[in-house]
């Protein structure tokens, strides 16, 4: 079996394909198809602010749409421009992004939570024209620009009487003639996401407009549920995209919401009716120990995913069980593969079976993909029950890293080095292992961090954990964790936490550089943990701990 036009032939019997799919993305781009669906849907719900109420059709989103990029053309924004927004998510933060592609500008967005120093070498990378910014964002937008070479314009969503108003953008007067961009090649870059950061400084990603597209249709033709999404991630991220392209192609409504919270989680599905929601490990572990509330009504909810790091059976089925009716699993996906390439198929019945039956698995391989486990010393391919780095292969893999060599991650062969660790079992189901980079050695073990940390989110009084590795003359590194408790808990001391572990793991995974408590620990927005920057400042002594849980 070929992948879309045979990049992948390769004949290598433990080279794992999915299967082909019938998607064609749309030759003319992102901006094209966007354009045409949102013109299509134009009387449906397109979006809700959870907080107001307030909300959009996909008709009066396109004038917004329509008017801004009439503007920016206006400004002299033309194709392969860069455009950036930073802020929360409202009604109007994907405004800028849709008319960018309208005129076949870049999006490149910012995390509103990075601090100033991130913000300042991703500003420095892109070199956006316009930088569209949220009104508590603007001093250190522009504190950050001044240190760059960026020639860029300031858009606040705001008031303001010294930098350009977003209000503007939208009042500009429609054009009946209006033409969204049309590339001439679909393989050209779309829009920039950014890595999590989690292991360094967050690292722009390339992605084409087929790519994009191709995931988008891939994932609304699996039997996934787009009628009424929620994701709590901003545009910066790819899960983002995973929950925004899809809906907007199956003629959806996405639920705005700002931030994550248990206790709202459970309101928006009594008053939104959710179909669909992308969660992070952290997210779904939180939920869980928040419990839900009584009465609470979640039969609409069809799909639930979860991704960004590990969760453990034990969560997943606990998960299950506060949401019966919904199809709970963990999926597996990375930006430099525009979005998930590992999950359950709604639409087969045995996925489904597989599904429930191995709760630590992500699934299978999603079409149009293909993966081989590679002994990352050896580059050997291995076989079913072997870990080793998981390498994928696609037309849906990105073109690169923006403004940075790619050599050492993308083949010229077109094989991807995602820098996961994993395997596949018999029946050809994945499971993930954690990150290869956060992969220490204690003696002769490969300790993976995030099994320990699976571990200790299951003891009932930790509301989360990152383990990380201490450097040690005799052993290598030992492995240390930072845990934050349940809140209003008793009090935890490292005995317990370290004798925790060990009645659960073999002993190579025994926290012998101890543990440590905090108030907070250091997550991206998406969940996943900063543990290079964690590890930095805890061999710096910059970091604020505890021998034992601090009171609440």
């Amino acid at each position: 079996m070929e992948l879309l036009d045979g990049r992948c032939n390769d004949e290598d019997e433990y080279v794992v394909k999915g299967e082909r799919s019938d998607c064609v993305p749309e030759p003319k781009g992102l901006g094209y198809e966007f354009f045409e669906v949102m013109s299509r849907y134009r009387l449906l719900r397109a979006q809700v602010d959870a907080i107001s109420g307030m909300g959009d059709t996909y008709g009066s989103l396109l004038e917004r749409s329509v008017a801004t990029a009439i503007k920016m053309r206006k400004m002299g924004i033309k194709s392969k421009d860069v455009i950036t927004v930073c802020g929360v998510n409202h009604l109007n933060s994907c405004v800028p992004i849709i008319a960018a592609l309208f005129v076949g500008a870049v999006p490149a967005c910012l995390d509103p939570l990075w601090p100033k120093p991130e913000i300042t070498r991703v500003l420095n990378l892109v070199k956006p024209k316009i930088v569209f910014v949220d009104q508590a964002l603007i001093e250190v937008v522009e504190d950050a620009l001044s240190q760059t070479n960026a020639d860029a314009t300031t858009v606040t969503f705001g008031d303001s009487e010294k930098y350009a108003e977003f209000k503007h953008f939208v009042a500009e007067k429609p054009d009946v003639d209006f033409h969204p961009y049309e590339t001439s090649d679909n393989r050209e870059t779309a829009c920039v996401f950014f890595s999590s950061g989690s292991t360094g400084f967050p690292q722009g990603i390339s992605l084409s407009h087929r790519a994009l597209l191709g995931q988008a249709n891939v994932l609304v033709s699996s039997g996934l549920c787009f009628d009424t999404s929620l994701s709590y991630a901003t545009q910066n991220w790819i899960s983002s995209a995973v929950t925004f392209f899809p809906t907007i192609l199956a003629g959806g409504c996405r639920v705005i919401v700002p931030a994550f919270a248990p206790q709202g989680f459970w309101e928006l599905q009594e008053r939104f009716s959710v179909t669909f929601s992308v969660f992070s490990s952290t997210q779904a572990i939180a939920l869980v120990k928040h419990g839900r509330p009584n009465g609470v009504d979640t039969s609409h909810l069809r799909d639930l995913l979860i991704g960004g790091a590990l969760l453990s059976a034990h969560h997943l089925q606990a998960l299950r069980e506060l949401c019966p009716s919904t199809n709970c699993s963990i999926a597996y996906g990375l930006t430099e593969c525009s979005g998930i390439v590992i999950t359950f198929n709604r639409l087969s019945r045995r996925e489904i079976a597989l599904m429930y039956a191995k709760p630590g698995s992500s699934g299978l391989i999603s079409a149009d993909f293909a993966c081989k486990i590679v002994n990352p010393r050896t580059g050997a391919t291995l076989g079913p029950n072997q870990n080793g780095e998981l390498c994928m292969k696609s037309d849906y893999v990105m073109n690169g890293y923006y403004g940075m060599d790619s050599k050492e991650s993308l083949y010229p062969d077109g094989w991807l080095r995602t820098g996961d660790l994993g395997y596949y079992d018999q029946d050809r189901c994945f499971y993930i292992l954690g990150r290869l980079t956060e992969t220490f050695k204690f003696k002769d073990y490969d300790i993976s961090p995030a099994l320990i940390e699976g571990t200790l989110v299951t003891h009932p009084l930790i509301q989360s954990a990152i383990v990380i590795g201490i450097p040690d003359e005799e052993s290598g590194n030992q492995p240390l964790a930072v845990v934050c408790v349940t809140e209003g808990c008793r009090n935890v001391g490292e005995e317990e936490v370290v004798k925790y572990v060990e009645e659960r793991m073999p002993d190579q995974y025994r926290l012998r550089g101890g543990v440590r408590f905090a108030r907070a620990l250091p997550f991206t927005t998406t969940g996943k943990p900063r543990k290079a920057h964690l590890t930095k400042l805890i061999l710096s002594g910059k970091f604020n701990f505890f021998s034992v849980a601090p009171g609440i």
